[in-house]
């Protein structure tokens, strides 16, 4: 029988030839680190997607990492979707279509949502980067106001404390790292080691709603809709990282990331976008007696930013070393900020402005 070795193309098509599934072309997709990526060409000229987790990094096979994380993106996908579409059928963005999923072998079968991911696709001219900022900011935003009550666990709906333990330490990897990131650059290690222990520790206790868990420009596919180019359909992928957590760490992140994009790819203005849009979107909410989006959200939110920017430009290349100091040098001084109380400080930084002045509508929650 011939091998079913799912990381490799042949191991694929020898799958997918033994459950009598027609297929074309199969491509191993480059850019992930976690999983085997393939596209896969249909009869009727289309495309899927098919991903396999394997009990190691595809980056690095000596780097053990739990395959049931599959599991979890297959749960998500499978409960999420009609809540989202039920809270905004007109949207640009959706979660990637589910088709099929094999637990044992850890493959799953999604739609393909195109081949650019807003990361690239940020400088194109044609596209109009604060209505998909505020597309993604009221989507997101969606996501955590309609799964308070959603529960993760595969056995009991009603199950709220139920989490996604992989997505849970993986995510705190740069809070375990941010000590070293900025003693590397000449700032004080002890304050990120007490970043960690303060407000790291508390990813594992966050409970208030469904985190996608890795929201990031590089996880929202872009893809023109139509022959005139005027809407796009913006398709949120990698959803193996979804976890119960608070919903200031997928702000947080996303706004950092544009943070760096309108920074070093033009200035298109995805920050103030995103963040006024999901400020909108949660204006006035209540949950528990008081309002969401109040100071602490904000301070949690920032803490987030904070932590992202000052640890990751350190491994992932935007500028030269130089420029990297700077980036830390202003994520801890947003996290300063927080930790000392000083809104002044926090609100003129980097994290609240752009070039009309600061994110009106988050502060003002504040």
């Amino acid at each position: 029988m011939p091998s079913t070795d799912l990381t490799t193309e042949q191991g694929l098509r020898a799958y997918l030839d033994s459950h009598s599934i027609p297929h074309g072309a199969i491509t191993l997709l480059t850019g992930g680190t976690a999983n085997y990526v393939y596209r896969v060409a249909l009869a009727d000229g289309k495309s899927v997607i098919y991903k396999h987790a394997a009990p190691y990094l595809h980056s690095n096979a000596n780097f053990a990492f739990d395959p049931t994380r599959m599991d979890y993106e297959d749960r998500a996908l499978e409960i999420l979707p009609p809540l989202l579409k039920k809270e905004l059928p007109e949207s640009w963005v959706h979660a990637v279509g589910w088709y099929s999923y094999d637990k044992e072998k850890k493959l799953l079968c999604i739609e393909d949502g195109g081949e650019r991911e807003l990361k690239r696709a940020y400088a194109d001219p044609k596209l109009d980067i604060p209505r998909i900022g505020e597309e993604l900011g009221t989507w997101i935003a969606a996501l955590h106001m309609c799964s308070t009550q959603t529960s993760l666990s595969a056995t009991d709906e009603k199950d709220l404390k139920a989490n996604n333990p992989i997505a849970v330490a993986i995510y705190r990897y740069s809070y375990n790292n941010l000590a070293g990131a900025l003693a590397k650059y000449g700032y004080d290690a002890e304050f990120g080691k007490y970043i960690n222990e303060e407000f790291g520790s508390r990813l594992a206790m966050e409970n208030e709603c469904v985190c996608h868990g890795d929201f990031w420009p590089g996880n929202v596919l872009v893809k023109f809709r139509g022959e005139e180019e005027k809407e796009i359909d913006l398709t949120v992928v990698d959803w193996e990282m979804t976890r119960r957590g608070t919903s200031a760490t997928d702000a947080g992140q996303f706004a950092a990331e544009a943070f760096l994009l309108d920074r070093f790819r033009g200035g298109r203005g995805l920050l103030p976008a995103f963040l006024n849009a999901y400020a909108a979107a949660r204006q006035g909410e209540k949950q528990d007696g008081g309002v969401v989006l109040g100071k602490e959200w904000v301070k949690r939110m920032a803490i987030h930013w904070g932590v992202h920017v000052a640890f990751w430009p350190t491994g992932v290349e935007w500028t030269d070393c130089e420029g990297t100091e700077k980036l830390v040098g202003i994520g801890f001084g947003v996290l300063k900020a927080v930790v000392e109380d000083d809104w002044k400080t926090l609100g003129a930084s980097e994290l609240f402005k752009d070039a009309g002045g600061s994110c009106t509508d988050l502060w003002r929650t504040s």
